[in-house]
C-alpha cells in the first residue's frame, strides 16, 4: 500500500514527465500494432500472388513483361521506399516480369511512354501527375498503344484516380490500397475509362501546341489556389489542409473573378458527327492486350450533337470532368460554375466539406465538347489539370469515351486478419 501511495505521490509531482511518457507509451504502442497489421496484411498477400507465380504457362511463351514507371521523388521521396517494400514484391511473386524506369524530371514519363517498346502493360508509380503525363504520352501516340492496359500504383501525394478505383486512407489502410492496386494487376481485370483531351485554341499564324490529356479534373479559381497553399502550413501536420482555408479565405491574392465564355455542346451517343473509323492495328503480343472496342463510322444522324451553345460565366470556382460512371446513361463532360461571391465563412465551410469528399454543387451543365475562353490569361493566372499547374489559355476539352483501359478491381479482395 505504502509503495502505492508513494507512486501516486510521484506521479502528481511529476505530471508533465508524467504526461510526456503515457503519450510516448501509447506511441510506441500504435507503431508496434500497426506494424504487426501490415505484416499480417503483406503475408496474405504474398500468399495470394504466389498462387499466381506458381500457375504454369506454354513453354513457348516467356514471362508477362510489365514496365513500371516510377517516380522516386512522388510523396516527399517516399513512393519508391513504399514500392519497393510493398508492391514489387507481390508482382515479382505473381511471376510478372517487372522493368522498372524511373522518372527524372518533370515530363519525363511522357517522353519515356512515347516510345516504349516490347511490353505489355505499363503501370505507373506516382500520384495524379505522373499518371496524367503517362497518360498523355500514351494517347499521342497514332499505333493505337491504348491497348496497353494500364496499372495505378497510388503512390503519390495526391492520388484522385488511384483512390476512385482504390479506397485509400493512411497507415495500414494505405497499405491495403497498394497491395489491391498490386492484386488487381496480377489478376489482369480491366475496365475502360474515359479522357479528356485538352487542346489550346490558337490564331492561324500560331503554332499549335500538341494536347494534353486527363482523366480527373480541371479546375480554375480560389478553392484551387487555396490548395496549391497548403504546404506553407506543414507545421499543422495532417490539419494544414483545413488551416489553409482558414489563413487564406479572406485573401484578395486568390482568384475569386473567374470570367469569360464557355462554348458547349450537347452530350451525343454517337454519331455521324462524332464517331470516327480508327486503323486497325496488329500486333504481336496477346496477353493482357484483348482488343479495343471497335469504333466505325455510323449512319445515325444527331442533329443536335453540333449544335453549339453558348454561356458567360463569372464565378469564383470552375471545374470541368467526366461525368462518374453511373451519373449518366451517354458519357460526357460535367461542367460546375460555382458560386460568384463567397463569404468568408461559406468558403472555409464549403472547403472543409470538399477536404472530407463531400461535393453538394449537384448542378452541372452536360457536354460533349467544351470551349474555355477566358477573359484574363497570363502566367498568374493558373489552371489544374490533374493537379498539375498550367496558365489559363483559351483551351478546347473534348470527351474521350472509354479511350483508357485500367486495372481495377471487380472482384475486391478481402484480407482477413487472424490473430
Amino acid at each position: 500500500m505504502e509503495r502505492l501511495i508513494k507512486f501516486s505521490k510521484t506521479i502528481r509531482n511529476n505530471w508533465k514527465k508524467s504526461a510526456v511518457g503515457v503519450f510516448a507509451l501509447y506511441y510506441g504502442a500504435a507503431t508496434i500494432k500497426e506494424k504487426y497489421e501490415i505484416n499480417l496484411l503483406m503475408r496474405a498477400a504474398c500468399r495470394e500472388a504466389v498462387k499466381y507465380g506458381d500457375s504454369l504457362i506454354p513453354m513457348e511463351r516467356n514471362p508477362t513483361l510489365v514496365t513500371v514507371i516510377l517516380n522516386p521523388v512522388a510523396n516527399k521521396r517516399k513512393a519508391k521506399r513504399d514500392f519497393e517494400k510493398y508492391c514489387e514484391p507481390l508482382l515479382h511473386l505473381a511471376g510478372l516480369q517487372v522493368d522498372v524506369i524511373q522518372t527524372t524530371s518533370e515530363g519525363n514519363a511522357k517522353e519515356i511512354v512515347e516510345t516504349l517498346r516490347g511490353t505489355e502493360a505499363i503501370i505507373v508509380a506516382g500520384g495524379d501527375g505522373t499518371f496524367s503525363e503517362t497518360v498523355t504520352g500514351l494517347l499521342r501516340r497514332n499505333d493505337g498503344a491504348n491497348q496497353f492496359p494500364l496499372g495505378i500504383l497510388p503512390l503519390g501525394r495526391t492520388n484522385n484516380f488511384g483512390n476512385s478505383l482504390f479506397e485509400g486512407g493512411k497507415g495500414v489502410e494505405r497499405v491495403k490500397q497498394l497491395i489491391e492496386a498490386s492484386m488487381a494487376i496480377i489478376k489482369g481485370d480491366t475496365v475502360w475509362k474515359d479522357a479528356m483531351k485538352i487542346e489550346p485554341m490558337v490564331h492561324e499564324e500560331e503554332t499549335s501546341s500538341r494536347p494534353i490529356y486527363a482523366m480527373t479534373s480541371l479546375e480554375w479559381g480560389a478553392f484551387r489556389d487555396t490548395m496549391a497553399k497548403r504546404d506553407k502550413y506543414w507545421f499543422y501536420g495532417s490539419l494544414r489542409d483545413y488551416a489553409s482555408y482558414i489563413f487564406n479565405g479572406y485573401k484578395e491574392s486568390l482568384n475569386w473573378n473567374c470570367s469569360g465564355v464557355i462554348k458547349y455542346t450537347p452530350p451525343c451517343a454517337g454519331c455521324n458527327n462524332c464517331i470516327q473509323k480508327k486503323p486497325e492495328v496488329k500486333r504481336k503480343w496477346s496477353f493482357f492486350m484483348p482488343s479495343a472496342p471497335e469504333t466505325a463510322t455510323t449512319t445515325v444522324v444527331n442533329p443536335e450533337c453540333a449544335i453549339l451553345q453558348e454561356l458567360c460565366f463569372k464565378t469564383s470556382n470552375l471545374r470541368i470532368r467526366p461525368q462518374k460512371f453511373g451519373q449518366s446513361e451517354i458519357p460526357s463532360l460535367s461542367v460546375v460554375i460555382g458560386k460568384n461571391k463567397y463569404s468568408y465563412s461559406e468558403f472555409v465551410s464549403e472547403g472543409w466539406q470538399r477536404i472530407n469528399g463531400i461535393d453538394d454543387n449537384n448542378k452541372s451543365i452536360a457536354a460533349r465538347t467544351v470551349e474555355l475562353i477566358p477573359n484574363e490569361s497570363g502566367p498568374d493566372v493558373i489552371i489544374d489539370i490533374d493537379r498539375e499547374e498550367f496558365e489559363v489559355k483559351p483551351v478546347k476539352i473534348t470527351l474521350l469515351p472509354h479511350i483508357v483501359k485500367v486495372f481495377c478491381n471487380n472482384n475486391k479482395m478481402i484480407i482477413c486478419i487472424m490473430g
